[in-house]
């Protein structure tokens, strides 16, 4: 376990990023204080990397709400060559209302 906040989530967002030719990323941040509002980075920083054929995102057992996953729902739709997608987002307060723009994102992925 550790204490990672997502105050640098910006950074991290801003560093993915700039890896344009990226086509594998996988970001497993389990039992983190993590809350929804570092996703909004992290979501353009992915939209960034228009390469990517494959992406995992594992945030379990953090502080996430949701309201933000839109803006990661937009970034995971700027990649249109993904053919695997691995979300899981267990154990944290994520309501149904806010899957609705993270699977329009999603459904721009053509080719999974």
């Amino acid at each position: 376990r550790n204490q990672i906040t997502g105050e640098h989530f910006g950074q991290l967002g801003e560093g993915i990023g700039r890896c344009t030719q990226l086509t594998e990323l996988g970001l497993f941040f389990d039992r983190n204080q993590i809350t929804g509002e570092h996703f909004g980075h992290l979501g353009e920083g992915i939209g960034r990397c228009t390469q990517l054929t494959r992406l995992w995102l594992r945030f379990d057992n953090n502080q996430i709400t949701g309201e933000h996953f839109g803006q990661l729902g937009e970034g995971i739709g700027r990649c249109t060559q993904l053919t695997a997608l691995g979300l899981q987002f267990d154990n944290n307060q994520i309501t149904g209302e806010h899957f609705g723009r993270l699977g329009e994102g999603i459904g721009r992925c053509t080719q999974l």
